[in-house]
């Protein structure tokens, strides 16, 4: 029996669990991969692979890395003689352009990170947390020329659980598409599955996440939503501070959403336990820190970190932004 023959489109960590659940289907082959250019990383700028580049280096299927999609005739070519039934999209980093899109038999899906509709664009994952949400999940669409704009196939809902963070959720949502993209493309060519309008006047849209993101503004943000601050920019970009004139990251807290703190002023606390606590006020409530990073230093728990500089604390406790 053939196999429907699939050119996966994918970059990021993120999509290697969905390459991996196609590249363990019967009855898919992938016969190429289409990936972002290498680039220069570390401090000796050493010309590194595209995690997915990397995971199928053994496999010996063809990895294309053109610099644009864009008026590349050449790329266009390549695809059409491959004669793809669907193209597979996840995590790739470029828009692939409607004439592109038209060229396997059963068009292109997408696995992407939220409950689309909402949070379209860059940064579905951080978003969720961004906002508090309880639940996120995967939707799996198929494309059409717009930014996540394409009719939905599937949806599988998950719990965000209070001690997720972007790195625990992103492995969660990346796993959740491995497992479920092999059987929605199949029913879907098999045409046991349609696709569904989305409901475009319930969209929602995220931005890129930038460095300058983490940086808090005591005065201005609640305890609570510095909390889902530093969840959603765990690791990258992180959630740092200016104390004493040096860059604080704050890395874990809990949030004391009733507390009346001063907002930017550290103070230590005795705790329900009888151990010091670090609060931080904010424009509502107070922060109690678990986990910080002063600049020039590793990582430390509040108790290392009150220990250390408990005298500094009370000469200098402001924070700033």
């Amino acid at each position: 029996m053939r196999k429907y023959q699939v050119v996966f489109f994918g970059t990021s960590e993120f999509a290697v669990s969905t390459l991996n659940s196609l590249l363990e289907s019967q009855e898919i082959e992938v016969n190429a991969i289409v990936s972002q250019p290498d680039k220069p990383t570390g401090r000796h700028q050493e010309l590194t692979p595209t995690p997915i580049k990397a995971f199928v280096a053994k496999t010996g299927i063809p990895v294309l890395q053109p610099e644009s999609l864009k008026k590349n005739s050449d790329f266009e070519e390549l695809l059409r003689n491959l004669e793809p039934d669907l193209f597979v999209v996840v995590s790739y980093g470029q828009i692939i352009p409607k004439r592109l899109l038209e060229i396997p038999k059963f068009g292109a899906l997408n696995v992407h990170g939220s409950l689309l509709p909402r949070y379209r664009g860059a940064s579905p994952i951080q978003q969720s947390l961004l906002s508090g949400d309880t639940q996120t999940g995967i939707t799996i669409i198929k494309i059409n020329e717009k930014m996540d704009e394409g009719p939905i196939l599937f949806i599988k809902r998950m719990p965000i659980e209070e001690i997720d963070t972007f790195e625990t959720l992103y492995a969660k949502l990346a796993a959740l598409g491995g497992e479920f993209i092999a059987p929605v493309a199949l029913d879907y060519i098999d045409e046991t599955l349609g696709p569904i309008p989305q409901d475009h006047s319930r969209a929602t849209y995220c931005e890129k996440i930038e460095k300058e993101d983490g940086r808090i503004n005591w005065k201005v943000v609640t305890a609570e939503e510095i909390h889902n601050r530093i969840r959603a920019f765990t690791p990258w970009p992180g959630c740092f501070t200016i104390w004493n004139g040096k860059r604080l990251k704050i890395l874990k807290t809990k949030v004391q959403a009733d507390a009346k703190e001063k907002a930017g002023v550290m103070k230590i606390h005795t705790g329900e336990s009888g151990e010091k606590e670090l609060w931080i006020g904010t424009k509502h409530g107070a922060l109690i820190a678990e986990k910080l990073q002063i600049e020039g230093k590793g990582e430390m728990d509040a108790k290392t970190f009150i220990n250390g500089y408990s005298s500094k604390i009370q000469e200098v406790p402001e924070l700033s932004n």
